[in-house]
Formats: C-alpha cells, sequence, structure tokens
C-alpha cells in the first residue's frame, strides 16, 4: 500500500518522460546550469530499438555536445539506400532504392557531419548517461507522475515510485515549470484537457527485435533497409548495430491476426523465409504490435507545461521523422526555458515556443498522413532538416589528433555575433549591449567571413539553435551598430509592444 510524504521538492524543471524530446530538453537545460529533474516511469530506455535515423542537424547538435564519436559507436556502417530483394540470400539480384537520406559527400557539402543510423535505445542511452555527467542527477526510473496541477507561482507534481521502506510511496514535487514528454498515450496531456486531433489508424504492423547472423548471408551488401518481397516473408529489416542485432517491422492488413502473428515462433519463421535461409538461427528479442497515427495537439503548451515529442504531434514511420521533431522540441523549449529561467528573456518569450514548433509539426503530421507516402529529393528533405540554421563553414583545420572547427561550433548560449576578425566596429557595439541575453563576439578570418557573405563592416546575429535572426551588410560606426543590435535582441525578445508602448509614454 502507498504511504504519502508531505516533503515537497522544487526544482526549476521537472521533465515528465525520459525518451528523446525529454531527454534533450534536460539536457539542453542543464548546460546552462539549471536545476532539472527527469521522470520516468518505465525501468529503463526503449525496450525497441524503434527509430534508427539521425538527421544531419541531428548529428550536429549532438557532436556540439561531444557525443558524435559516442552515438557512431553504436551503428552499423551501411549503404544509406533501400534494398529491394525477394530474400536476404537474394540480395545480390536486388534493386538499390534511394531513400532520401544524404551520403557524408552530399552532407560535407553543407555541414561538419553527417546522418546516422542509430537504435533509439542507444541514442537514449547515451543521452541518459550525458544528462547525468552534466547535471550531477541520474533520470529517475519507475518514477509515475500521478497528479499534476498549477497555479501562477509554479507546478504540483505527486509522483507515485518506490518507497524508502519498501512498497510504493507518493512524493510531491514542484517545479517553476514542466515539460510534458511522455509520449503519444501519456497522461499529462490529457490531464491539462489539451486534445489530439488528426488521423488514427493509418497503419498497423508488428515490430520485431532479433539477433541473427545476417551479414554473413549479405555479405558486401549492406544497406541501411532491405525491402523483402517473398509474399511470406514480407517485411522490412533493418540493421541495429552491435553486428547481429536487427529490426524486423510487417505492416498488416485489415483482417490479419495480430496476436497470432506476433508470437515469437511466428516471428521467427517469418523473418527465416525473409533470410532465405530455413535454418538460420534467430532469437526474438522481443516483438510489439503498433497502430500509426498522424496527430496534432490543438496547443503545445497550458500555463506552465510545455507539450514536447509524441505527446504533441506523432508521425508515421512512413512518412515522418518522429525522432527529428522530438529533437527539435527537446532544444527549442529546452533553450527557452533556459533563458527565461536565467532572466535573459521575459516570461511570455515562452509563446514563442508554440508559434515557431507547432507550424513545422503540423506540416510534418500533414506529410506523414499523405496516402501516397510521398518521397522527396534528397536536397528537399537537407533543407527541411537544416531548417534555415547558420551556414557551415570551416574555421580552422584540425590539427593532429583535434577536430576542425566549424562556424556551428561557435554559437553560444546566448547570441552570438559573427563578424570578421578585422573589424572593430560590431565587438566594440556587442560590449555595449544591455538587454539581459549576453551577446558572445565570434571573430572569423576573411575566408570564413567571406563565406558567410560578411564583408567589412558586415555582422550576423545567432540564436543559440543557430539559427540567424538578423544581418548587416555594412555598419561602420558603433552607435549605429549599438542600436541596430538592440533593435534585434528586442524583435527576438518579442517585446516590440513593450517599447513601442515605452516611447508613447515618453513622448
Amino acid at each position: 500500500m502507498a504511504h504519502r510524504t508531505t516533503r515537497s521538492h522544487h526544482h526549476d524543471v521537472v521533465v515528465v518522460g525520459a525518451g528523446p524530446a525529454g531527454l534533450v530538453a534536460a539536457a539542453q537545460l542543464a548546460r546552462y546550469g539549471l536545476d532539472v529533474l527527469v521522470l520516468d516511469k518505465r525501468a529503463g530506455v526503449s525496450a525497441l530499438p524503434r527509430a534508427v535515423g539521425v538527421t544531419v542537424r541531428q548529428m550536429e547538435i549532438f557532436r556540439g555536445w561531444g557525443l558524435e564519436e559516442e552515438l557512431r559507436a553504436g551503428t552499423d556502417e551501411v549503404d544509406f539506400a533501400l534494398l529491394q530483394t525477394r530474400t536476404v540470400a537474394e540480395a545480390g539480384d536486388g534493386t538499390r532504392v534511394p531513400i532520401n537520406v544524404p551520403d557524408l559527400a552530399q552532407s560535407s557539402v553543407v555541414s561538419p557531419t553527417a546522418s546516422a543510423r542509430v537504435p533509439q535505445d542507444h541514442l537514449e542511452q547515451v543521452l541518459a548517461d550525458y544528462l547525468a555527467r552534466v547535471s550531477g542527477r541520474p533520470v529517475r526510473r519507475r518514477a509515475e507522475v500521478v497528479g499534476i496541477s498549477q497555479d501562477e507561482e509554479g507546478v504540483r507534481l505527486s509522483v507515485r515510485g518506490a518507497g524508502s521502506h519498501g512498497g510504493e510511496a507518493v512524493e510531491e514535487l514542484s517545479a517553476t515549470y514542466v515539460v510534458a514528454a511522455d509520449g503519444a498515450h501519456g497522461p499529462t496531456r490529457d490531464r491539462l484537457g489539451i486534445e489530439s486531433v488528426g488521423a488514427d489508424g493509418l497503419m498497423r504492423g508488428i515490430s520485431a527485435e532479433f539477433r541473427a547472423p545476417l551479414w554473413p548471408v549479405l555479405g558486401p551488401h549492406r544497406y541501411a533497409l532491405y525491402s523483402i518481397s517473398l509474399p511470406e516473408g514480407a517485411g522490412v529489416l533493418i540493421p541495429s548495430g552491435g553486428g547481429t542485432r536487427w529490426q524486423f517491422g510487417v505492416v498488416l492488413g485489415p483482417d490479419d491476426d495480430v496476436e497470432a502473428l506476433a508470437q515469437p515462433e511466428a516471428l521467427a519463421g517469418r523473418i527465416r523465409l525473409a533470410s532465405g535461409v530455413p535454418d538460420l538461427a534467430v532469437d526474438i528479442v522481443r516483438q510489439s504490435a503498433f497502430t500509426a497515427d498522424a496527430k496534432l495537439s490543438t496547443t503545445f503548451s497550458s500555463g506552465r507545461v510545455f507539450l514536447a515529442g509524441d505527446a504533441a504531434h506523432r508521425v508515421t514511420p512512413r512518412g515522418g521523422n518522429g525522432l527529428a521533431m522530438a529533437v527539435r522540441d527537446g532544444i527549442a523549449i529546452g533553450w527557452r526555458l533556459a533563458w527565461v529561467l536565467r532572466g535573459w528573456a521575459p516570461t511570455h518569450f515562452l509563446d514563442t515556443y508554440e508559434a515557431e514548433m507547432r507550424p513545422l509539426a503540423a506540416a510534418d503530421v500533414a506529410r506523414a498522413a499523405d496516402p501516397q507516402g510521398r518521397c522527396h529529393a534528397i536536397i528537399t528533405e537537407l533543407l527541411h532538416d537544416l531548417g534555415g540554421r547558420l551556414q557551415h563553414a570551416w574555421v580552422a583545420p584540425g590539427a593532429p589528433g583535434r577536430s576542425s572547427v566549424s562556424t556551428l561550433d561557435l554559437v553560444g548560449d546566448g547570441l552570438t555575433l559573427f563578424s570578421g576578425d578585422d573589424d572593430p566596429v560590431w565587438p566594440t557595439a556587442a560590449a555595449r549591449i544591455e538587454r539581459g541575453v549576453p551577446v558572445e563576439v565570434a571573430t572569423l578570418p576573411p575566408a570564413t567571413a567571406h563565406a558567410l557573405g560578411l564583408h567589412a563592416g558586415g555582422a550576423l546575429l545567432v540564436r543559440p539553435d543557430a539559427v540567424p535572426i538578423a544581418k548587416w551588410y555594412r555598419v561602420t560606426d558603433v552607435p549605429r551598430a549599438v542600436a541596430e543590435l538592440e533593435r534585434a535582441i528586442d524583435d527576438v525578445l518579442d517585446v516590440l509592444d513593450q517599447r513601442a508602448a515605452a516611447e508613447a509614454g515618453a513622448a
């Protein structure tokens, strides 16, 4: 029987859910030195590898956190394409089909890194370990939020977990803000009275993780996905790291018996048929039936609580990238909350989270609901992924044993002002700014400045998510540069109405 403790612990932010969205948001907040606690009702990371694609932009973020090498350690080296083949054993006769993921050569033109096939459980473990290092506090597992309420002062949460003397206990916590990242079926959204609208049941299927020695069967034909056309073994095979670790996905028809097809023996038999090796050793690690939807929450916030990841939107595997959307949300809400909590931005600045993120999510949900599952050109996908972020250009070549430095590596926690290293106007102006949010100056060598389109008197102002917010082509005096910077900062903080009111009152 549960017992209740009246002791209350306060945190700057409590994150509900330790999936990608929650972990990224928490890590972002911890990087700002804030007190953040992540609660997750699960005992560990995702039970299935699930999403395996880390996009170029995501890897840029993780590279900036020093996690790229660790993430790639859990991947298989593959050709980023789909192989259509009758069976695995007949891969040599298969057809290679591009899957709209840029390869290393294509990515290197616009980025210091490239996409990777990273199983979600590996991604979550790397992020959870990183969060523990940065914050000094690990994810609190087996901690279920059973109640939530809020007022003008903050948010109160009732959390059920293991008691100190055995059994269960309900602990009362409080936070200035909460990020609800507890998934598509998490209860927080419903407790807040937020609806999720869109298309239900667009696809149903079975996903399984299994181990089998398939690489020797495939030989040199190493791809990111395999579409098996043999009717009795039809499905999609995805390498999931570790050499023998794979995913198998089956899309079911309306009359298929989910319970029967999801049995380990049935799945193992289907995988053997798909492999073309009748005596293949198959070990089913775990399996799960799923239903895919394309839905969007009617709002991304309620008071001091903000939705992120699948709690805010859900897409089908066919047409969307839920992992990319989750990371995008985590970064977006993380730095905004940090700015407000650090006193760098007014409270209503948080309104820009929904104003910016919801239209992006709506477009992704609409694309995921497309019954044709239309493909998009690689360049279109790359532009969509990079989303107007700062242009990558090399600042300094890598010395022996050190990585090269990209313009993206210079983006700071506040605002970053890029200018040429031979121009004193903008650094002098930045030092005179008094707007709360810090402005860090990144001086660039001539070749890099020119690559960004910055010439004498030019400058570029960038947010912490690497999104440019203002560019000046030629300002040659400090007073004007100060005025231009102040106006740009006011714009990003969404305080134009306050400035106008102040000017009207002074008139």
